[in-house]
């Protein structure tokens, strides 16, 4: 065992698995060793790192992590893929390369982020598996990608117990089929990524509220009971049926937490979301543990035959930590190849026209992987703190990923220029979650996956998005 900065190292089963300070190792059955944060109170979540490995038996990387997200989909709860991307890892000889895949689900009670690393080493198949809450993801997450880092493997280590092939060649029977124009942009295999955006379609929440029910149980963020003239409306029906209010017109325990993000509000959020067939809004409200969440149709909806009234909004309460994703499941966040080129700028006019219509016509400058940005399905979005003013916009491509919006500074004769700038789908994830948590935290916003975004203009301005009070 080695220590270095508070995180020591211990050699096992051809490992050299770094250990934070007070983490408990344990070297489990199995092809199998876990580091778990020190015991945490009842009812949080405890996070932790497992990494498995086993014989590669020749099947290749790709088919191993296709084979990896398949069975995500069909056995974690309420899940969202969000990202699937090439990350190097160390092998016994040297860098190799490997995918990370990052996902939420729901385990138990918990809303869980989960960042799986997948790669070769050798003969063997190696799987790191970090898993923390989204409220935990400002301390764990650049922890995780540390210790992945300084995770080495040593030559001539324990291959493991082989595993079936029958159930890889269930699971993922063949190999992936490439992304083509990703795989020739990026000069490596590149799988095609597409039909997961396909697989997750927004599942609309069961529960829909006119909205001047909505407003009559917002009056109720002040007391417990309707008053007698609130009562004479088709809205207490609504309300009662729905489980909110008692025969009495009084809140019921479900109503109670309904009215909770309300009456202990610690931040609020607007969602915004268009494209050349409509828009949508969704509105987010957290406090006392709780969220809610009211929001128009998605655009990433699936297409179901329920019958959604002009002044129906889809309602859902929450724990706080579970708001990322409902936001993420709304904005039909989910893995894409995001190829690095320069930020495409454009008139207010060229970006109009092309949210209007998927044919307008493409500056001449741009390059394969801007035109690749270009001729995929736009949705812009933009989330928006209603407290403080701060806010982020985004672009969704498609297969293409998203792009940073935002405004330009002008230039000598130019008024109105936009900027695209390619992001990675974990990143715009990371920015929501960091942009969330430090409202309701009220702590300065710092967002190291974003390039540039730390970066304070010469004249002492806060950075276009960063939440204004905490930087004045």
């Amino acid at each position: 065992m080695t220590n270095a900065a508070g995180i020591s190292y211990e050699r096992l089963r051809g490992f050299r698995v770094p250990r934070p300070g007070g983490w408990e190792l344990a070297e489990c059955p199995g092809n199998m060793i876990a580091v778990a944060h020190p015991p945490v109170p009842s009812g949080i979540f405890r996070p932790n790192m497992v990494l498995r490995w086993a014989p590669a038996n020749g099947i290749s990387l790709t088919r191993y992590a296709t084979a990896a997200l398949a069975s995500t989909m069909q056995t974690a709860q309420q899940v969202r893929i969000i990202a699937h991307e090439a990350w190097p890892m160390n092998g016994p000889e040297g860098p190799v390369s490997g995918r990370r895949q990052r996902f939420v689900h729901q385990m138990d009670q918990h809303p869980v982020c989960v960042d799986r690393w997948l790669w070769i080493a050798g003969n063997r198949i190696c799987e790191a598996t970090a898993s923390y809450t989204a409220d935990q993801l400002v301390g764990m997450k650049l922890l995780f990608e540390q210790m992945i880092k300084d995770l080495k493997i040593e030559a001539g280590g324990d291959v493991g117990e082989s595993q079936e092939r029958s159930l890889m060649d269930t699971i993922a029977p063949t190999e992936p089929r490439l992304d083509l124009q990703a795989t020739r942009l990026a000069g490596e295999d590149r799988e095609d990524l597409a039909v997961l955006a396909a697989a997750q379609p927004y599942r609309e929440p069961p529960l829909l509220l006119p909205i001047p029910a909505l407003e009559l149980m917002d009056s109720l963020a002040e007391r417990n009971r309707l008053g007698r003239f609130q009562r004479k409306g088709p809205e207490l029906a609504v309300l009662q049926n729905a489980g909110l209010l008692d025969a009495d017109s009084s809140l019921t325990q479900a109503g109670t937490g309904f009215v909770a993000p309300l009456r202990s509000s610690d931040a609020a959020f607007s969602v915004t979301a268009a494209d050349a067939q409509g828009g949508a809004i969704l509105q987010a409200w957290i406090g006392g543990g709780l969220g809610r969440v009211t929001a128009e149709p998605s655009r990433f909806s699936a297409s179901s035959g329920r019958v959604q009234g002009p002044d129906d909004l889809a309602v859902q309460v929450l724990q706080a930590n579970a708001v990322p994703q409902a936001i993420a499941d709304w904005l039909g966040f989910s893995p894409a190849w995001s190829i690095a080129h320069e930020p495409v700028v454009l008139t207010t006019d060229q970006y109009e026209a092309r949210m209007k219509s998927q044919e307008a016509e493409a500056p001449e400058s741009l390059g394969e992987a801007a035109k690749r940005m270009w001729e995929q399905r736009w949705t812009e979005w933009e989330i928006v703190e209603e407290w403080t003013g701060g806010w982020f916009a985004f672009v969704n491509a498609g297969r293409a990923g998203h792009y940073r919006l935002g405004p330009v500074d002008e230039r000598p004769g130019e008024a109105g220029l936009l900027m695209l700038e390619p992001v990675s789908s974990a990143a715009v994830w990371d920015t929501l979650v960091r942009f969330i948590h430090a409202a309701v935290e009220g702590t300065p916003l710092w967002i190291p996956e974003l390039p540039g975004f730390d970066d304070r203009p010469a004249d002492g301005r806060a950075p276009e998005g960063k939440v204004w009070e905490a930087y004045g």
